[in-house]
Order: C-alpha cells, then structure tokens, then sequence
C-alpha cells in the first residue's frame, strides 16, 4: 500500500503542476488582454478630439451644467462678437408680430406655452464648452497683461499683439466650422478627421507665434517662444462642433470596438 502511495505521489505532483500552470496561463492571458484593451482605450482618447479638448482646456465633464436658453443656442463667442461688432448682450431679443388676415387689424402674439429646457448633462459639449469658457475668462486678461510687460509692448505694439490673438481664436472657429460642415454629411467622425483637427490648430497657434514676434522686439523672439499660446484659446471656438458631438464621440466608440 505504502509502496503505491509513493508510486502515485509523483504522478499526484504532476497534475497538480499542470493544472496550475494552466491557470497561471489563463490569468496571464486575461491580464493581456487586460492591458491590450487599455492601450487601445488610451490611444483612442489620444487622438482626435481628445487631443484638441485638451489643447483647448474643455473638460471632460462639466461639473455644474446649466439649462440651455430657449432657443437653444449658446452665447456668441468672443470670435463671432469681434466679427459682428455686437457682444450677447447688446443683441435684442426677436419681436414677433402678428400677421394680418384680410385687412383685419393684426392681434398681439401670444407666446406659446414651453416646458423649461432640461439640464444639460455634464458630457454635454455645450455645457463643457460653457464651464471652460468661464475659467477661461478669469485668467486669459492676467495672462495677456504678464505678457505685455513682459515684452514692454505699448502703443501699437499692444495692440497688433491683441489683434493677433484675436485672429488666432477666429481662425481656429473658422476651421472647426469647416470640419464641422463636413462631419454633418459623414456617418461617424473618422481618425483623419480627427488628426485634420489637431493639425490645423497647431499650424494656427503655429503661427500666432511668428505673428506676435513681429509685435515685439527681435531680441525677445527667445522670450515669445516660451508662450503658452493654448492659454490664449478661447474653448467657444468649440462651438460648432456641438450640433455633431454625436459624431465625435462615435469616434473612441468605434475603436474601442477595433474598427
């Protein structure tokens, strides 16, 4: 008995060495494939949007999303109010007047009964656009005040160096409005798309920098380079992209399924 007891004994070892190792497997293979998800996840949110709401400082989520207006639109932002001449509070609100029938004398309007719109969510490209703006206000004077002092602008100066940030932020709305266009007439945003958004902007701020550099002295050309022109964005050049956030999201959905 003893003698088939120490027989069995190595066999016993054996399996047991076996199955272990097959669950060692099976672990190790789940926890590759663990991190294979994660990589791809992260790429994904690297790419793209991402990477240009990052540049843009657009969070996330915002972390106290408000009702939208009635009519459904955000304020204008500072590159459409520099553009038309007119701030969102200078705008007056529509007049709505009643159409006469037959020469009868026309009636006051009465507005329709609406529900109160609904709380934005705080993934709501508007409502994180809004919340980044707001930040953004509070910090972009101080910034441009440390820079102007730093590089004693005065004068004209100071003023071609407000102009070319003015044009960067109306630039960067007018190439997101274009890639907007097109991403309303496709299915879902694609990772071209998404490096055409990125591209465009750094060639934009690219820019601003040589632009400003001619504002200043040529000996503090050093000094400029040191910027950092993403303080100066303004997140409502963002805006044209609300009415296809749909899309834009759709993106790191679809790799993440490995298409």
């Amino acid at each position: 008995m003893g003698r088939k007891v120490c027989l069995l004994l190595p066999i016993a070892c054996l399996v047991g060495f076996l199955i272990g190792s097959w669950g060692a497997r099976d672990e190790l293979r789940a926890f590759k494939e663990h991190a294979k998800e994660a990589k791809e996840k992260s790429a994904a949110k690297s790419d793209g949007f991402d990477t240009f709401a990052r540049m843009v400082k657009i969070p996330a989520a915002a972390r106290r999303p408000r009702r939208p207006s009635r009519a459904g639109k955000a304020k204008p932002i500072s590159p459409i109010a520099a553009k038309t001449g007119v701030k969102a509070k200078d705008v007056p609100p529509p007049v709505v007047e009643a159409e006469a029938s037959d020469g009868a004398p026309a009636q006051d309007a009465k507005p329709a009964a609406e529900a109160p719109p609904k709380r934005l969510s705080p993934d709501d490209l508007r409502a994180r656009i809004e919340e980044a703006q707001e930040l953004w206000r509070t910090r972009v004077d101080v910034a441009r005040a440390q820079w102007k002092a730093k590089l004693k602008l005065q004068g004209e100066s100071e003023r071609a160096f407000d102009a070319a940030l003015q044009e960067m932020n109306e630039r960067l709305y007018d190439s997101i409005s274009a890639l907007a266009g097109i991403l309303s007439e496709k299915e879902e945003m694609t990772p071209e798309l998404g490096l055409r958004l990125v591209g465009e902007t750094t060639t934009i701020l690219a820019e601003t920098y040589d632009k400003i550099g001619a504002c200043a002295a040529p000996g503090q050309r050093d000094e400029i380079a040191k910027m950092q022109m993403t303080d100066f964005i303004d997140p409502g050049v963002a805006e044209p992209l609300i009415d296809v956030q749909g899309k834009v999201d759709g993106l790191v959905r679809g790799r993440k399924k490995g298409l």
